[in-house]
């Protein structure tokens, strides 16, 4: 039955991160009453892998190459609570001495309900500041051929890589987002009471649109409900 819950843990952290990124924080949301987002273990590998031939994001090793290097300690999996069913995962990865890690979000359009793909996103964002408090900033990429069904448009690129990436018998520009903390902590309040069902903080006279909102209308498109 999923709720609100709070405290998980993920290896990331303890294998990668410097001693003092290491430190866990209090209140780690991992759970809302639409999304869960569960640790992964080896035999998540294959579905992984069968999820992202479908999807067709990357190019892929062989089956066997890509289940030799899996590492479950990386990854959530993604739950959506109506269902019980797993819709996708989540990790985050490539962490530096810099304060700075990279995240990816995978769901399946045919399982996933709408918007479960942006809480698995703002619940990875938020475990990750709330994890490590030296955590700076978190990275995902993204192509051009996938801009505009992502509509990132209104959240600044960090950098763009031209003719970077070949798939499909073609190059194609990567654009690299950043999300900070500073943003986090000063806009993410209230998009999680949101999430989680609790009262506001604050009235709010208006709506006054963030960059978390970008974030999270960014990621509609991983749940099948793309408009």
């Amino acid at each position: 039955m999923c709720g609100v819950h709070y405290g998980i843990r993920l290896d990331l952290g303890r294998k990668y991160l410097p001693k003092k990124m290491g430190r866990p924080m209090p209140d780690l949301i991992v759970e809302t009453p639409r999304t869960k987002l569960v640790p992964a273990d080896v035999s998540d590998g294959t579905a992984l892998y069968d999820l992202l031939l479908d999807l067709g994001l990357h190019s892929m090793p062989s089956r066997e190459a890509f289940l030799a290097s899996f590492d479950a300690g990386d990854y959530f999996s993604v739950h959506a609570c109506r269902t019980g069913q797993v819709v996708g995962y989540a990790n985050l990865h490539s962490p530096d001495p810099a304060g700075h890690v990279q995240m990816g979000i995978f769901t399946d359009p045919a399982k996933a309900g709408y918007g479960i793909g942006g809480e698995a996103m703002i619940l990875l964002v938020n475990y990750a500041f709330a994890k490590w408090s030296e955590l700076r900033k978190i990275y995902f990429s993204t192509t051009e051929a996938s801009l505009e069904r992502l509509g990132v448009g209104n959240l600044p690129y960090e950098a763009a890589l031209p003719d970077h990436l070949y798939f499909r018998g073609r190059l194609w520009t990567v654009y690299i987002y950043a999300l900070h903390r500073r943003v986090w902590e000063e806009q993410s309040g209230p998009l999680l009471d949101r999430m989680l069902g609790r009262p506001a903080a604050e009235p709010e006279d208006e709506y006054r649109p963030t960059a978390w909102q970008y974030v999270v209308e960014s990621v509609k498109w991983l749940s099948g409900n793309r408009k």
